[in-house]
């Protein structure tokens, strides 16, 4: 059963939805020395669980990483230590994002988004030495640390068409991890769990699966996206959770985005079946382009 109810109506009702940049000059913000591009991006987020249409089980997952971090001293004191390293996995498009700006928004620690594009060098050593910088700098304050794309640090390390730079740089990952002390969260996104190096698996403090959303809550996510226009009585939501099988969150969420903009710009006020049956052919036809082989 979920526990909201030991959250704050603040956290369970934060409307403004939006990730709000902070000033990063207040940071002291770790840059790649070879060209001098910063390793991170610092923001504020503004999210709440109604936000997130997940199975319960996840849920309930997500609640009890926020409640250890929340009673990390009461934990201390029996010489525990609350899990604050967190593998989030599956499909694109599922929640894995969204939920880490959650865990910030309700922990109120600013949500760190690394930059792998930056971390990245062609510096022999230099990509392990910007892994440093960024966990020296997490170690010195309270954050939500989103590593997305992780597979990219955590390959496995027999992987023959990989050189002998990256099976460093996932060796020294892993030591970092083992010897991570801080107030931090950090969250690792991955839609390439298969990647990993088995070794990665094991230092992480909990593992959540973001599967493809059910019949009843692609249900949920089309009510919650469409209730901006009035819905015509040609078509229901239970058609269209049926119709969207194997379509993720991401995927409902652009269809029911594309039938308001028709419907809007054509001055119609009212969302029809035109309307969605035109959005889902046009998500399918990106889906296909995405990946031919679906």
């Amino acid at each position: 059963m979920s526990n909201l109810n030991n959250f704050s109506e603040s956290d369970k009702h934060r409307t403004s939805k939006k990730d709000e940049t902070l000033d990063n000059s207040m940071f002291n913000i770790p840059k790649d020395s070879e060209k001098g591009f910063p390793l991170l991006h610092i923001s504020e987020q503004y999210y709440s669980f109604s936000d997130l249409i997940v199975t319960d089980e996840i849920k309930e997952r997500l609640e009890n990483v926020i409640s250890e971090n929340r009673s990390a001293e009461k934990l201390f004191s029996y010489g525990l230590k609350p899990k604050n390293k967190i593998l989030f996995c599956g499909p694109p498009g599922t929640g894995k994002t969204l939920s880490a700006k959650i865990i910030s928004s309700v922990m109120g620690y600013p949500l760190v988004y690394v930059m792998f594009d930056s971390i990245l060098s062609s510096y022999l050593g230099e990509t392990a030495t910007n892994l440093r910088r960024i966990f020296d700098f997490i170690e010195k304050g309270k954050f939500v640390v989103l590593f997305d794309e992780f597979d990219i640090v955590g390959k496995k390390r027999d992987d023959p068409h990989e050189h002998g730079e990256i099976k460093r740089v996932v060796n020294n990952f892993m030591q970092m991890l083992d010897n991570f002390e801080s107030r931090s969260i950090i969250i690792a996104a991955t839609n390439h769990q298969h990647l990993l190096d088995k070794a990665v698996w094991r230092r992480f403090d909990d593992i959540i699966y973001f599967d493809l959303p059910d019949i009843k809550r692609r249900k949920q996510l089309f009510e919650k996206y469409l209730k901006v226009l009035r819905r015509s009585k040609d078509f229901t939501l239970d058609q269209l959770a049926r119709r969207t099988k194997d379509y993720s969150a991401a995927d409902i969420t652009q269809i029911c985005e594309e039938a308001l903009r028709k419907s809007i710009i054509n001055n119609e006020k009212i969302v029809t079946k035109d309307h969605i049956m035109w959005a889902i052919s046009e998500q399918k036809r990106r889906k296909k382009t995405i990946s031919p082989e679906n």
